[in-house]
């Protein structure tokens, strides 16, 4: 494993809606050793999802800056959104890299994440430009970890909360309760601009 040198975390994701298991997972990066601030990247068009699905990126911005409101340590960012699309987290990371060159960056993933990252676009240029920050499943083994990546990742640990936005999308929509699911915050917004309804 690489030593350990204290930098900037990077979080993205389409947060459609940003709900309590982001939040947990934001928390358990930060609270390792490695991240002196965490940005939290809104993509407005990740490869693998349709855009057209997609909530208004205005909409999702304000979510994830009402959820995060008052936090220290982590930054909301809109970056992706002035970069070419799909946003591929390759030349993310190549703009961040060119515009703060003394930074060390950790791009922050899921276990279930690392398990496909060589099937992302140019995954070992994203090595050229980052380490990788793995948020670990205390049931997970890692021991037989890809040695391509192995010297190029930590382990956070992170107990999951086992919510998704899919699942959040489905309860507005079918009229159910979601205060144990997202930020109260993000509640009000979703009731106020009606999303997710049928």
């Amino acid at each position: 494993m690489v030593s350990a040198q204290q930098g900037i975390g990077l979080l993205g994701g389409s947060f459609d809606p940003i709900h309590n298991g982001h939040l947990a997972i934001a928390q358990s990066f930060l609270d390792s050793e490695y991240l002196s601030e965490l940005w939290v990247l809104l993509t407005p068009s990740p490869p693998h999802k349709e855009v057209e699905r997609l909530s208004n990126y205005d909409q999702r911005l304000e979510m994830l800056n009402e959820a995060f409101k008052g936090k220290e340590c982590i930054r909301v960012s809109d970056i992706e959104r002035q970069l070419p699309r799909p946003s591929y987290t390759v030349q993310t990371l190549a703009h961040l890299t060119k515009k703060y060159p003394d930074q060390q960056f950790y791009l922050c993933i899921g276990q279930d994440s690392l398990a496909d990252f060589k099937q992302w676009k140019d995954w070992k240029q994203i090595l050229d430009y980052c380490k990788l920050l793995v948020a670990r499943r205390p049931e997970n083994n890692t021991k037989d970890i890809d040695p391509e990546l192995a010297s190029n990742l930590h382990f956070v640990d992170h107990q999951p909360i086992a919510i998704s936005s899919t699942q959040v999308r489905q309860a507005v929509a079918e009229g159910q309760d979601i205060s144990t699911l997202v930020p109260s915050a993000v509640a009000r917004i979703i009731k106020k601009s009606n999303l997710y309804q049928k």
